[in-house]
């Protein structure tokens, strides 16, 4: 059926989304637990705590939520024009103009959303010739057609008559069957006006499944032992969706790549080796990885969110293998709330985003994705959202991290990354500063760690005076170069754990 849904329509498909697939809470609280057991390299600082948005996908634990019913049309304010950035969200469902987080998303300057969608839900039924039920997919997209919004695609929930696993290897059917069905989204989505879905809104981002690293993670096993035969679905579907669309990009499954099964954790270490010693490197064209703070010291990161170091060692792995290819984070984020076993506050949520969105620039990732833009169902632990749940009558509340979030996106979308500042640079190994420049004028981004830090630090940047912007953008003090008792053309600022713009002026 190619007719747009009724908001009705809508309702019912979004709750359905909600409703399948994936993990249940408990497997992801048991997976914490045995986190918090893991050994001591896996040992969580207790500023950080062991987050469920670890590597064990919370995505896969949203398995019940369910959206409160749609005010009728918002009025925002947006341009469907809006220049890429490097700022992206985690949706699930609808988010057209009818959901009640779609003023939310406008305003957040995010340019990126990604959302899930499954195979099985399109092509329930093993028929020949294959009859697809797009209906649903129309409404995930939405915010393409809607809101100009970049989307990545997650292939996920295979269909039982083509696979033993929901998102594990193709077994019970040919990868052509999958390829077909690939092949026919990206057409359906590349808004050429032939065969497209209603409004012709175009797709362009196609992730092979969450997470696939996973090996023995309870039921829900998916390709973590079978490198060999994720590589051989990606040379199946790679050719199928530049047939339809040669402006589509294939992007890896973004994988944990932590949280190792050595350590008490799900996920196999060798997949990625396995992938690109069968030639998956040819077939596909962005590498895309998940990221979060909880596991910084695991790449030898104590004291900042690890984005850096996890992208380094990432493109190690790459090279490897001989394989060059552009990075993307699909999943990286901290929750706000006092969870059990693993506190933090809204301040502390903010600044998290500031970090990993300073570090993505840094690292020179192409985006990432805040894991995720809502909170999730008042039933899971922790509320990862910029934004709050909504209410059955009122959009929902904005949190400190959508104003960090939102003041990131205003400082760092126009600002070029100079180089990371040395701890010779800036005398103490606990004070990272990240140099920008931005109108031809120097930016600065620094703070000192660990997050939970209440001491200063004093960093030295050269010029007269300098406007220090805290993480939300409000001015926090102006210094001058004689304010610590020497006119040496260097002015000195006294840096916490809350990370601070810093302007300086010549």
């Amino acid at each position: 059926m190619n007719n747009m849904h009724t908001t009705a329509q809508r309702r019912l498909l979004q709750r359905a989304f909600h409703t399948v697939g994936g993990l249940c809470v408990a497997l992801g609280l048991a997976m914490l637990a045995l986190l918090m057991s893991g050994p001591a390299a896996h040992a969580m600082p207790a500023a950080y705590g062991p987050q469920l948005t670890n590597q064990a996908t919370v995505s896969d634990t949203l398995t019940n939520t369910v959206m409160l019913p749609y005010l009728p049309h918002y009025n925002c304010s947006y341009n469907l024009k809006h220049v890429t950035n490097r700022f992206g969200v985690q949706m699930y469902g609808y988010h057209g103009q009818d959901s009640p987080y779609f003023c939310e998303l406008i305003a957040s300057g995010a340019t990126w959303v990604r959302n899930e969608i499954s195979w099985g839900s399109v092509e329930p039924v093993d028929a020949s010739p294959a009859v697809y039920q797009w209906d649903y997919i129309d409404s995930v997209f939405t915010p393409a057609r809607e809101g100009g919004f970049n989307m990545i695609a997650t292939i996920n929930g295979n269909p039982a008559w083509a696979a033993t696993r929901a998102r594990g290897p193709i077994d019970k059917a040919p990868l052509s069957r999958f390829a077909d069905f690939v092949g026919a989204l990206a057409e359906r989505y590349d808004g050429d006006g032939i065969d497209d879905a209603p409004g012709s809104p175009v797709v362009e981002y196609f992730e092979f499944y969450n997470e696939p690293d996973a090996g023995n993670l309870g039921r829900d096993k998916r390709w973590g032992n079978y490198g060999k035969e994720y590589a051989e679905m990606l040379a199946a579907v790679y050719p199928a969706i530049k047939s339809a669309n040669p402006n589509a990009k294939v992007l890896l499954g973004g994988i944990a790549y932590d949280w190792f099964e050595e350590d008490n954790g799900p996920f196999v270490r060798t997949f990625l080796d396995t992938v690109l010693a069968n030639g998956g490197g040819n077939f596909f064209d962005i590498m895309n990885f998940h990221q979060y703070p909880p596991f910084a010291a695991s790449w030898g990161a104590p004291n900042g969110p690890g984005l850096i170091e996890k992208t380094n060692a990432v493109r190690a792995k790459l090279a490897e293998f001989g394989v060059n290819k552009p990075l993307v984070i699909t999943e990286s984020g901290a929750h706000s709330n006092d969870a059990v076993g693993s506190p933090m506050t809204p301040e502390l949520q903010a600044r998290y985003v500031t970090m990993l969105y300073t570090q993505v620039f840094a690292a020179n990732v192409d985006f990432m994705v805040w894991f995720m833009f809502y909170d999730p169902e008042a039933t899971y632990p922790y509320k990862n959202g910029l934004v709050s749940e909504a209410s059955s009558n009122a959009r929902p509340t904005r949190k400190l991290s959508f104003n960090a979030y939102r003041t990131a996106v205003d400082v760092l979308s126009q600002a070029n990354f100079v180089k990371a500042w040395t701890a010779a640079q800036t005398g103490n190994a606990d004070l990272l500063t990240y140099q920008f420049t931005k109108d031809g004028a120097p930016l600065y981004v620094a703070w000192l760690g660990p997050i939970t830090r209440t001491d200063t630090a004093p960093l030295r940047v050269p010029g007269r005076t300098a406007t220090v912007h805290d993480i939300y953008g409000a001015i926090r003090q102006v210094v001058a170069d004689a304010d610590d008792g020497v006119a040496d053309g260097k002015i000195t600022l006294q840096i916490g754990a809350q990370p601070a713009y810093i302007y300086p002026q010549p």
